[in-house]
């Protein structure tokens, strides 16, 4: 097992035995394909301890991860009335954004062999999207190691050192306060997480309040929680 998969395995191996939670219950896909760019199949599997097909991380692959965050990161903008909605940065914002021209753009993007940005560019690209700069060159192994680190990690800290503290949505401390300390049984407790992520996927990225308004962080807004330990804390 390679450097990567094994620092996988020992970050995976911490969350879950802080939460007690098995991994099929404990990670957001979603969140976690969000911030890595990575495919939810490829997640569950490195989640589950397998190792990927070796893939080189080339020009094709770079040009692919940019074009996942024109995809996914959106652009908040402010109506008549005071309405809120997100839509897709267009290439010539995007250019702008990093002082290129959209030809420099398009030409990255179809990739081509000799396209990939440099890293002058590729540092533009990341500021402007609010992602850091590795996140156009990591193996998947070290990507999502590298988002459980800075997001999932950090948040299951803070929640079990200050749990009121850190649940931010007043709906999700309430349901804390009300359940305290009682133990669900196993179909009960599948039967929430249900319906919580019914919620999450109906509010969250590409759900009504994707279309609606949101946080935003950097030019991109953000998905949301990188992980159900996230404990409603959200990606700025």
């Amino acid at each position: 097992m390679s450097d990567g998969y094994e620092d996988l395995a020992t970050t995976i191996d911490i969350l879950v035995c802080r939460t007690g939670l098995d991994r099929r219950s404990l990670f957001d896909l979603k969140g976690l394909s969000f911030h890595t760019s990575l495919p939810e199949a490829d997640i569950r599997r490195l989640l589950d301890g397998e190792e990927l097909e070796a893939a080189e991380v080339d020009h094709r692959e770079v040009a692919r991860r940019i074009q996942f965050l024109m995809d996914t990161r959106l652009c908040r903008e402010e109506g008549p009335g005071g309405v809120v909605w997100q839509r897709q940065y267009t290439a010539p914002e995007i250019a702008a954004g990093i002082g290129m021209t959209p030809q420099w753009l398009n030409t990255l993007l179809s990739q081509r062999k000799h396209s990939s940005p440099n890293l002058k560019h590729a540092g533009r690209i990341a500021r402007f999207f609010g992602v850091p700069v590795n996140f156009f060159t990591d193996e998947p192994a070290e990507a999502l190691n590298r988002v459980l680190r800075a997001e999932v990690l950090p948040q299951l800290n803070a929640f079990v050192a200050h749990p009121r503290s850190t649940v931010r949505n007043r709906y999700a401390l309430e349901i804390q306060h009300r359940l305290g300390d009682v133990v669900l049984e196993p179909p009960v407790e599948r039967a929430l997480m249900l319906f919580v992520d019914g919620i999450a996927r109906e509010e969250g990225p590409g759900g009504r309040a994707a279309r609606s308004g949101g946080d935003s962080g950097g030019h991109g807004s953000s998905s949301g929680d990188a992980g159900r330990v996230s404990a409603g804390a959200h990606h700025s």
